[in-house]
């Protein structure tokens, strides 16, 4: 992931605008100085007066920029899922995927989920899905592109699997989605795995997993 695209698009409330280029660049160090330390400690762990010193500024440059530090962890999160957004736009949008054949398909979906949890932001990424159940869902802007992908999927892959039938084609490749985010995110949580992002074990078992998945024969069907 290009970490030249954390940056801020849209207004995220307790974060104050920043209008000058200097004032710009300050408030994105921040988010880029939140992103490298999250990937070693939790957010509550996470000092203001550490950031400031990471960042060369002072603690006041910190509250000129953001109105606390929930709002601050708001910018990561809003600065994360655009970053994220723009590889899913690029590499899984509806276009590119009915050009891909279906094994090529399959294995792009992996690597992009893959690439996006195993990213410089993996350490934001982890903390939103910790915080899952408080009130605000951070990781509601996660679950939201979630949707758009499957919405590329259902688009492009009946005809990438022409020996399914469509709803059947759907469905699988619904649940393989569903397994390669949940083997992911259990990954994000958990370092003690045999097979692990950080290295190419899981990567290449997902795909091992959807490619058999996809291929096997249709099911017999009772109900005709």
């Amino acid at each position: 992931m290009d970490m030249s695209s954390l940056t801020l698009g849209e207004d995220v409330p307790g974060v104050f605008a920043a209008r000058q280029k200097r004032s710009i660049r300050i408030r994105d160090k921040y988010l880029e100085a939140g992103v490298e330390l999250l990937n070693n400690m939790r957010f509550s762990d996470l000092r203001v007066l550490d950031l400031a010193a990471e960042c060369g500024g002072s603690v006041g440059s910190f509250y000129t920029r953001f109105q606390d530090k929930e709002a601050y962890f708001r910018a990561l999160r809003a600065a994360t899922i655009r970053a994220c957004n723009q590889d899913i736009g690029a590499r899984l949008n509806k276009e590119r995927l009915l050009t891909l054949d279906g094994d090529t398909l399959l294995d792009e979906l992996v690597d992009v989920l893959a690439d996006i949890f195993t990213s410089p932001v993996r350490g934001v990424l982890r903390e939103s899905l910790l915080r899952i159940l408080e009130p605000d869902e951070p990781w509601a802007p996660m679950r939201e592109s979630a949707r758009q992908i499957l919405q590329n999927l259902d688009h492009a892959t009946p005809s990438r699997f022409p020996e399914l039938t469509e709803d059947d084609a759907k469905t699988r490749m619904n649940f393989c989605f569903q397994l390669i985010v949940g083997a992911l995110q259990n990954d994000l949580l958990n370092d003690n795995h045999i097979f692990t992002a950080k290295d190419q074990t899981l990567r290449n078992g997902l795909k091992d997993a959807v490619h058999a998945y996809m291929q096997l024969p249709p099911p017999l069907r009772t109900d005709v």
